[in-house]
């Protein structure tokens, strides 16, 4: 991938390069505490899927070395079902069609949850 080329070669030798990913499982919409639908990324994961294979292709060249890796939740939250659906236009996720309802009448906090993956990477 050219820009993780791009990347790497701008930091300095031993420097430290952090990577954010969004990984499976897919994200979840959260009402109260109740998730209420689970939405489509996969064509977010097919991409991330390709920055993964770049950066692991690099740890195997000896060009990059994994140094820590952490999975935690990303929470996002919204005044309402409607800022929640606003949100997600023209971006890589889809909401099910059944939710839509759902969210629109939604008048108070809404919740995006996505799981992420952060690694420290060291440029060798």
């Amino acid at each position: 991938m050219d820009v993780l080329r791009q990347m790497v070669d701008a930091v300095a030798r031993s420097g430290l390069v952090l990577d954010l990913q969004v990984i499976r499982p897919q994200p979840v919409v959260e009402i109260d505490g109740t998730v209420v639908c689970t939405v489509d990324a996969e064509p977010l994961f097919f991409m991330a899927d390709a920055a993964v294979a770049a950066i692991d292709a690099a740890v195997e060249a000896g060009r990059l070395m994994d140094e820590v890796v952490d999975d935690h939740d990303v929470l996002k939250y919204f005044a309402n079902g409607r800022d929640l659906i606003a949100d997600l236009v023209g971006k890589r996720m889809r909401l099910p069609d059944e939710a839509m309802p759902v969210l629109e009448a939604h008048a108070g906090t809404a919740m995006l949850r996505e799981c992420c993956r952060l690694r420290r990477l060291r440029v060798l």
